[in-house]
């Protein structure tokens, strides 16, 4: 296998399935968390616009692992005008602000963990050289927010701490886990999608929670109150085993399927069309 240096070295079939996982170590957040539930910008919600958010969402992640600078700086302004939009009430029991660079470096670090997990469930730890050059490219995924570049951790130790704190930052009321519970079991889908989303949660739901569960750090796990057994484990194995070969059979597939993303946003831009 080539050295990895890129983010973008890291993408696999395992990130369309993880996703979730990712979404849950974000929104421990209390204030990344509330801040989604409370949101009064319903066309960003997955649960009211499940399509459209899965859109909006690889397009941020594919602008900022594969896109230029002009489609960094595009994005990051129309971000900064949607999250503006996004604040707590004076007197709300968690305040909160889309656009505080503090919140914005912990989703930033999350997404970084997103496409390491991709690569290290799947093929195993990253060598110390490969793991500085992932950090040193993964600073766009804090920079396409609105973190400031010095923000952004420059050693793997600086990383580290960053988890830590945010990990000692967990809090996570009934609200949000059912919220997060109903993305990971998709039983979300019910609600814009009727009588074909409930075919998906029944049919797919179980698998998708299974594997939810088995990419969360356990401290994740305890915060959604999920539990985690000898067979559940040994099921995830499978799933990895089943991942790892489709990933070695395809390993170029993946990459192309998010640069999709970016001309699906250059057209719609070119076009006049709405990209969020």
């Amino acid at each position: 296998m080539h050295t990895l240096e890129t983010v973008g070295d890291l993408v696999s079939p395992l990130g369309a399935t993880i996703n979730a996982a990712n979404v849950i170590m974000q929104l421990a957040d209390p204030g990344v968390g509330q801040g989604v539930v409370d949101s009064s910008v319903d066309s960003g919600r997955a649960d009211l616009h499940p399509i459209k958010r899965a859109r909006t969402t690889g397009t941020y992640l594919a602008v900022a692992v594969f896109g230029s600078d002009a489609d960094r700086a595009y994005l990051r302004e129309e971000l900064r005008k949607i999250h503006a939009r996004v604040v707590s009430e004076p007197n709300a029991e968690v305040s909160y602000s889309a656009n505080s660079p503090k919140l914005q470096l912990w989703v930033a670090v999350c997404l970084l963990k997103y496409f390491i997990d991709q690569h290290e469930f799947l093929h195993g730890p990253l060598t110390e050289a490969e793991y500085r050059s992932i950090l040193r490219d993964g600073i766009t995924l804090a920079t396409t927010l609105n973190v400031r570049p010095e923000s952004w951790p420059t050693t793997r130790d600086e990383y580290d701490e960053l988890w830590r704190e945010g990990v000692d930052r967990i809090s996570m009321n009934d609200e949000v886990r059912g919220y997060l519970t109903r993305l990971c079991n998709l039983s979300f889908l019910e609600v814009r999608l009727g009588r074909a989303g409930r075919a998906a949660h029944k049919i797919f739901g179980r698998d998708f929670e299974l594997i939810t569960r088995g990419a969360l750090p356990p401290e994740f796990r305890k915060a959604m109150h999920y539990d985690w057994t000898a067979d559940d484990q040994r099921r995830f194995d499978r799933y990895l085993r089943t991942m790892r070969a489709v990933h070695r059979a395809t390993p170029y597939v993946w990459r192309l399927l998010w640069h999709g993303y970016l001309v699906d946003m250059r057209t719609r831009r070119r076009l006049g069309m709405r990209v969020f």
